[in-house]
């Protein structure tokens, strides 16, 4: 048996007021514009922007209501140290502060569900060989050249489904299909020569330049810098095709490779 530290990335919720019935309401909504993207989803409660009495907050309901919508509490921050009892009893781990960061939301102007800054995930699949190179040899064409991260990571082998790759203040290189329930994540631009499928997010700590290129759009959920489409519910004529997505405003653009 091993235990080890690991940063994952998590969804953080900022609360604004201490109505429970009101909080999970508006959830609900959220997770039902994309329930594959946010059923199981681990999700930290953020105190810093509540205007009510943090003692006068149930924890224990928002916990529970949490548990019914499908997400996965795990812990809560920034609310006054003399909540602290309260909370722990209610069954909540007390995070340490940390900052606020870009927030994950529709392709349309929504704001309410943010993405933790400072946190990255790493895991990836033991059998997948990753390369980190500090200069990026190998990049795709680029119809639009957009600014590139230094670090390039490039991934060799199949990402299968239920695996998770991350690549940490770089650009990422899939050489192979990616599988339906995969996740592919990069704080930079994702350049992927197969089919893309699963779930793919650029500009994953808010780099709005980021931009996503594939050999075969399938994917089900494209996001750039917290903005996500599902893409059936695209009216694009690219499926199936090689495409470009990127960032304009608030809106996610396809656009032919």
């Amino acid at each position: 048996m091993q235990l080890k530290g690991e940063m994952s990335m998590l969804n953080v919720l900022h609360i604004q007021d201490t109505d429970v019935s009101e909080i999970c309401s508006k959830l609900e909504q959220k997770r039902d514009e994309a329930p594959q993207f946010f059923m199981q989803s681990p999700i930290v409660i953020d105190g810093s922007e509540l205007s009510g009495n943090a003692l006068e907050f149930d924890f224990s309901a928002l916990k529970k209501g949490l548990l019914d919508l499908g997400f996965i509490p795990v812990g809560v921050r920034n609310f006054p140290p003399a909540a602290n009892n309260l909370m722990r009893e209610s069954g909540w781990a007390v995070m340490r502060e940390q900052q606020s960061a870009p927030s994950v939301s529709k392709s349309e102007p929504v704001q309410e569900s943010k993405a933790k800054e400072n946190q990255t995930t790493k895991t990836q699949p033991k059998d997948s060989q990753v390369e980190e190179n500090k200069e990026n040899t190998n990049p795709a064409p680029q119809a639009n050249p957009v600014a590139s991260m230094k670090n390039q990571m490039t991934v060799d082998r199949p990402v299968r489904s239920g695996q998770q790759v991350y690549a940490a203040n770089s650009d990422m290189t899939v050489l192979s299909p990616t599988s339906a329930g995969s996740e592919i994540m990069a704080d930079g631009s994702i350049h992927i020569y197969g089919a893309l499928r699963g779930r793919v997010l650029a500009g994953a700590r808010g780099n709005e330049s980021a931009r996503i290129y594939c050999q075969s759009l399938q994917a089900e959920l494209i996001a750039i810098a917290g903005r996500y489409q599902l893409l059936d519910e695209s009216n694009t004529t690219l499926k199936g095709k090689p495409a470009m997505i990127r960032l304009e405003g608030e809106k996610l653009v396809i656009e032919a490779l």
